[in-house]
């Protein structure tokens, strides 16, 4: 079994801000002073991103938020897919769940008056309209799209952080409330319960081989120019069966399960099938037992870098260096194209710089994962 122990994740370490990244938010400017006492500071609202990654590498800002604000308890707003994300998170007090359609602005309403600071994570022109009209004296965000109307505190000159992860570019926005010296990489707490409840599922599955527990996450939300082919994921599926004994876990949401059976039908071999058959807590629970996952360019691919699952990430549309795992057991594979990255969602010639990738590749990069490599 994994050695995530049954306790509580361990607490994430400080660690100082690259000197890069350093120059580059001092490029960045801010349309009006934070001038409030940190100790007066007791509320903080922040309006979380809108996917499962984005929302892992926010979760920064909130140790960042801790930092600046020490006796503050931190609300956030999210939409219900990533709510799941906040929980048990250090300094999270409160999560609000944003709901689509007219009912978010009976939400917004019930919240005014209440919160001291507030952040928009996302560019959206909602989100910084979400908090003035909460009335947050003091709304945070990138002025982009001209909703700096609706902010206090506007973050400017955003195109110095181009070429940054996306963790540094939301860690910018603190600049806002005083800055950062040291950031706390993106960590995903899980309760006791939830990892000994994941580890006892997996001991009490009858399938085949006394070998690692290995994840294959065949999905990618965003589109088929993120998500390696079906068929190659079947082959190094069984690949690590021969080789290591592995035993397979296919693991995603709902909305993948057409490429998940697909994998099944290719793999012909004994699966633990949990594609659309766990809530997001549950597979986060299930990927902290897990040897190694390997994944296209997806939120669990960010979940196993916080749970620090070592992994083999493999990148066809999007561009690592801006949403990589955030993570030192991770090996990134991808074949840059002179078309790449283009983030699209679907591609008119074929899906070069996926089909680039070999089974071998994949193999040799798993291979050296599952026996301790860097």
């Amino acid at each position: 079994m994994n050695p995530v122990s049954t306790e509580k994740t361990r607490q994430p370490q400080e660690q100082p801000l690259p000197l890069e990244v350093r120059q580059r938010f001092a490029q960045l400017q801010v349309s009006r002073r934070f001038a409030r006492d940190p100790e007066g500071v007791r509320r903080v609202l922040v309006r979380a991103p809108n996917w499962v990654g984005d929302a892992i590498m926010s979760l920064p800002v909130l140790a960042g938020l801790k930092r600046l604000f020490p006796l503050a308890g931190i609300t956030v707003l999210a939409v219900p897919r990533v709510a799941p994300v906040f929980v048990s998170q250090s300094g999270v007090v409160e999560i609000i769940r944003y709901p689509s359609g007219r009912g978010k602005w009976q939400v917004l309403w019930e919240m005014r008056g209440r919160f001291d600071v507030s952040l928009a994570l996302p560019n959206s022109m909602e989100s910084a309209l979400g908090l003035w009209l909460v009335g947050v004296p003091s709304r945070v965000g990138y002025n982009t799209d001209a909703r700096g109307l609706f902010l206090k505190e506007a973050v400017s000159g955003r195109s110095h952080l181009d070429g940054l992860h996306t963790v540094f570019y939301l860690l910018g926005l603190l600049k806002a409330l005083g800055g950062v010296a040291t950031f706390t990489p993106p960590t995903l707490s899980l309760e006791p319960e939830e990892v000994a409840g994941a580890a006892q599922f997996l001991q009490e599955i009858d399938l085949p081989g006394e070998g690692p527990w290995v994840g294959l996450s065949p999905g990618a939300a965003y589109g088929p120019a993120k998500r390696w082919p079906p068929e190659r994921f079947a082959a190094l599926g069984r690949a690590l069966q021969q080789e290591f004994g592995a035993r397979l876990v296919l693991l995603g949401g709902a909305d993948e399960r057409p490429v998940a059976d697909l994998v099944k039908d290719y793999l012909q071999k004994p699966v633990v099938d949990l594609v659309g058959r766990t809530t997001l807590r549950q597979a986060l629970g299930v990927l902290s037992q897990l040897r190694l996952l390997v994944t296209n360019d997806s939120g669990l691919m960010h979940a196993a870098a916080a749970l620090s699952v070592p992994q083999v990430a493999l990148f066809g549309s999007t561009d690592p260096v801006a949403t990589g795992p955030f993570s030192a057991l991770a090996t990134v594979i991808r074949h840059p194209w002179p078309c790449s990255p283009c983030f699209k969602r679907t591609c008119e010639v074929g899906y070069a710089c996926l089909n680039a990738i070999t089974v071998d590749e994949a193999l040799a990069a798993a291979r050296d994962r599952l026996k301790g490599g860097a």
